[in-house]
């Protein structure tokens, strides 16, 4: 791993990890997500999704790979690597996980876990879509996300609880809710390091 990276870790392993107050008991459902940080021309990125249009929940927003728990995973990294596996093609073979963000709470009621990882050997054209859940990849630089000239966040009101919504415009691309909400958590314990 480079100084970047070991940066990274080191500012995940001390970020202070309490989740936002919610009302706990509405939020049984769990999953995780991953947050796929790759390497391209000298640059460190994080890959993001665009769903797929015919999708339940959350069809055509921006998100990371992730998803609800399955009864054959033995734990919570385990379903962030199969979803990372499953939607767009990256073995756990090529993943270096280097740490999580505190719990946060989807409008749908899960406890999501997110896991920070990086992508060794990353190539852009070895990834394999899940046609069914994925219309697009995004990779996104890092300093995107800490440069505030393309972010704004608004208040709102859903479930009979207060939101705060992080919103991130990627040449058009509206990225919010959850992802900007984790997306915001990762770049303040981040902060510091890069």
């Amino acid at each position: 791993m480079d100084q970047f990276l070991i940066k990274i870790k080191h500012c995940l392993d001390k970020h202070n990890k309490r989740p936002r107050k919610v009302d706990i008991k509405r939020y049984k459902k769990v999953a995780s997500i991953i947050i796929p940080i790759v390497k391209t021309d000298d640059e460190y990125n994080i890959i993001m999704t665009k769903r797929t249009k015919h999708l339940k929940n959350h069809s055509g927003e921006i998100s990371f790979p992730g998803g609800s728990k399955d009864p054959e995973d033995p734990d919570l990294i385990k379903t962030a690597l199969r979803e990372l596996r499953e939607e767009i093609g990256i073995e756990e073979k090529h993943v270096k996980v280097l740490g999580s963000l505190q719990d946060e709470f989807s409008v749908s009621y899960f406890t999501v876990k997110p896991f920070v990882a990086f992508i060794e050997n990353f190539e852009p054209l070895s990834l394999k879509l899940d046609p069914y859940e994925v219309e697009k990849v995004l990779i996104i630089p890092i300093k995107f996300f800490m440069d505030t000239k393309y972010q704004w966040k608004e208040l709102w009101l859903r479930n009979e609880e207060k939101h705060i919504n992080f919103f991130f415009n990627y040449n058009g691309y509206i990225i919010w809710g959850l992802s900007g909400r984790i997306i915001k958590i990762f770049t303040y314990a981040i902060k510091g390091c890069v």
